[in-house]
């Protein structure tokens, strides 16, 4: 059970920060401080929110006594459905702000903090009550609370960079770009991790699922930046 949350975390929370920062270092247009953001930006909702919620969902809705389990608390509670929705309702929202850079993004922030954060604190006044160590009420902590804070630190630098590529017509083309490689990096991961679930190497198989679908990706992207070349002007 210690390997289901602590790859959770891995899958979720730390690996968007590893894939962001191999694409700005692969990208040779990713140079400005508005478009690094960016990249972090969107496989944070693409994989953090987007892809965390939907996996998310799908335990709580499909695998509720085994998430039970983890988490040390009794199985049965339909309480557990409720949060399934909760979750799919956060993993839409990520996946759609992939491509939005307005009030969009800010919604969607602030109910992933809300979620993350509440889950949080219902976790750790279980701990405090019942001394509950499961991984589940104590691991999977970091990745509620580190997600948002890395998407509202990441929001306010934007704002205070106040950098002129975020708003040209130039940054919007190449952000459009990025676009299906954060969408099908999701996807890898969720597969992956579902994968490596049931068959065990959750670690394994969600790193080979997301390197196969990033480059499914960059071959989008490839084709959409050609596409562009070629239109006439």
């Amino acid at each position: 059970m210690n390997e289901l949350f602590l790859g959770r975390l891995f899958a979720y929370s730390i690996l968007p920060l590893l894939l962001a920062t191999g694409h700005m270092l692969l990208d040779r247009q990713a140079r400005t401080p508005s478009r690094r953001i960016e990249l972090f930006m969107i496989y944070l909702f693409a994989i953090s929110v987007g892809a965390n919620g939907i996996g998310g969902a799908f335990g709580h809705l499909f695998l509720s006594d085994q998430i039970s389990e983890g988490i040390g608390w009794a199985a049965g509670s339909p309480f557990q459905l409720e949060m399934g929705y909760a979750n799919l309702l956060i993993g839409v929202l990520g996946l759609v702000a992939i491509g939005k850079r307005d009030g969009f993004r800010t919604a969607t922030i602030i109910a992933t903090a809300i979620l993350g954060f509440g889950a949080t604190i219902v976790h750790l006044q279980d701990i405090a009550a019942h001394g509950n160590l499961a991984p589940g009420n104590t691991i999977q902590n970091i990745g509620n609370l580190l997600d948002p804070l890395l998407l509202i630190g990441l929001t306010w630098l934007s704002t205070r960079l106040a950098d002129p590529d975020g708003e040209s017509p130039v940054f919007l083309r190449w952000q459009e770009r990025q676009q299906p490689i954060a969408a099908w990096s999701a996807a890898g991961v969720g597969t992956g991790f579902a994968i490596g679930y049931y068959s065990g190497g959750i670690f394994l198989w969600t790193i080979i699922a997301t390197l196969v679908s990033v480059g499914i990706g960059f071959v989008f992207s490839k084709q959409m930046a050609q596409r562009e070349e070629a239109a006439p002007v």
